[in-house]
């Protein structure tokens, strides 16, 4: 999977990815329609879009992985390029989103420390020392 990495692998400083309440423009309409013909009205998959049940366009990869490039304010590549939005049923994109990218933008947050958690550390419980005659008996 060819993800946005947490660190330089040469030097340790740090990537940023978007910043938190950034969003991409809509897709219009006419690039929507590119993106259905471009795949054949199929699913990388093979399987067949389905109007009905929902058609979501999803981008691969997922926008919280990618690289953050502050010069032109959008992600590498960019967050609109057709060539990384895939059109998946519903169910399909569900699916992806929960097994793929959930998973790893969560990592990525923790190893950026953008969490916005701080864990704390938890005291064990111990449980009192007997006292009294009965516990030396």
């Amino acid at each position: 999977m060819a993800g946005r990495i947490a660190t330089l692998p040469d030097h340790g400083a740090p990537v940023s990815g978007p910043p938190a309440k950034w969003r991409p423009r809509a897709l219009t309409i006419m690039e929507k329609l590119e993106i259905v013909v471009r795949q054949g009205g199929k699913e990388p998959g093979g399987d067949r879009l389905n109007p009905l049940d929902g058609v979501q366009f999803d981008h691969d990869p997922a926008l919280q992985r990618r690289r953050w490039n502050e010069e032109a304010k959008d992600t590498i590549p960019p967050a609109c390029a057709l060539d990384f939005i895939v059109a998946l049923n519903k169910p399909a994109h569900g699916t992806k989103t929960a097994k793929v990218d959930v998973p790893e933008i969560a990592k990525l947050k923790r190893l950026e420390g953008r969490t916005g958690q701080k864990k704390f550390k938890r005291k064990i419980p111990s449980r009192p020392f007997r006292t009294g005659k009965l516990a030396f008996k």
